[in-house]
């Protein structure tokens, strides 16, 4: 039998991405949403009791009042993908980003309580966990995290700011130094000192680079970018979304390294550019902000929650 999703909130901008990536699922059927209702405790309640899974595609204040109204609904409540904030550092819920480690993976399966990783985040973290979990890179260090994302990642606001013909072309923001995906970075990683995070838009709908540069001294043993390559493809090795790029590979004619090669995927590239004169490298992490940065990981996180194959959908 096919298993009921109720997607809370599909009318925005990763809603309509889990909609359209799910409608061509063969295992699932998309329960209809009664929009005039959407907002009523009853109404709400009725969608979670009858649906297998639910996606919360909302604001942080909205998912965590639709996971109070779930939680009292026992054994009748259906599993939770959280696509907010709101749960990314909960011990209580499994984090969507299962290439972390085994003990990632194992906890998505069976869970009934999953948060779905945010974009920024999703790429610093596949850099740092390699890293970090080998003990290779100490948690102390002043790491330092550049990023540039597609204007879809704002959401409808940005969307329709960007239509504008008065639009800047580029912008950095984040400026307090105090973005809603560092907590999960540190969190994930244990990280001692609070990164410094500096985020970015660009003008292009989707696509996103995550870069954190290093150098060979912040590391416990010698290292070059040999090493640090070799150790990253090994440790993603098995993974079916992840892809450690080779010296050059997914560069531009022009010597570019561009934003947008993945979208509409659910794919990751991780490409390591390192010069071993100056004993310095920056890792970076290439993805769709609303593939594996959003819809495409929460429903690879339903894939393997369910026991069906992970690549299914996507």
């Amino acid at each position: 039998m096919k298993k009921n999703i109720f997607i809370d909130g599909e009318a925005g901008t990763t809603g309509l991405q889990v909609y359209e990536k799910l409608s061509k699922h063969p295992y699932v059927d998309i329960m209809p949403v009664d929009q005039s209702k959407r907002k009523d405790i009853s109404y709400k309640k009725e969608m979670l009791v009858n649906s297998d899974v639910t996606f919360l595609c909302l604001p942080d204040r909205g998912s965590i009042e639709t996971v109070q109204i779930a939680d009292k609904l026992g054994e009748k409540s259906p599993i939770i993908i959280d696509a907010s904030t709101a749960h990314r550092t909960n011990p209580n819920w499994s984090y969507g980003l299962p290439e972390l480690g085994d003990n990632y993976r194992k906890s998505l399966e069976n869970s009934k309580r999953i948060a779905s990783p945010g974009c920024y985040s999703t790429g610093a973290n596949v850099i740092l966990k390699p890293l970090i979990s080998q003990g290779i890179l100490s948690q102390n260090i002043p790491i330092i995290i550049n990023a540039v994302s597609g204007y879809s990642g704002g959401g409808k606001s940005m969307i329709n700011y960007f239509k504008k013909t008065d639009h800047e072309p580029f912008f950095n923001y984040g400026l307090k130094l105090d973005h809603k995906h560092l907590p999960e970075i540190i969190y994930h990683n244990k990280l001692e000192l609070i990164p410094i995070f500096s985020p970015s838009v660009g003008d292009f709908i989707q696509g996103m680079i995550v870069s954190i540069p290093l150098h060979f001294s912040w590391f416990n043993d010698k290292v070059d970018t040999a090493k640090i390559q070799n150790l990253i493809e090994e440790f993603y090795s098995g993974a079916e979304f992840i892809k450690v790029l080779k010296k050059d590979e997914g560069i531009s004619d022009n010597g570019y390294f561009r934003p947008d090669n993945l979208v509409g995927t659910n794919y990751l590239d991780i490409s390591v550019f390192g010069n071993d004169d100056n004993d310095q490298l920056i890792i970076c992490a290439r993805l769709d902000n609303l593939g594996k940065g959003a819809s495409g990981a929460a429903i690879q996180c339903m894939n393997i929650a369910l026991g069906f194959e992970e690549t299914i959908g996507l």
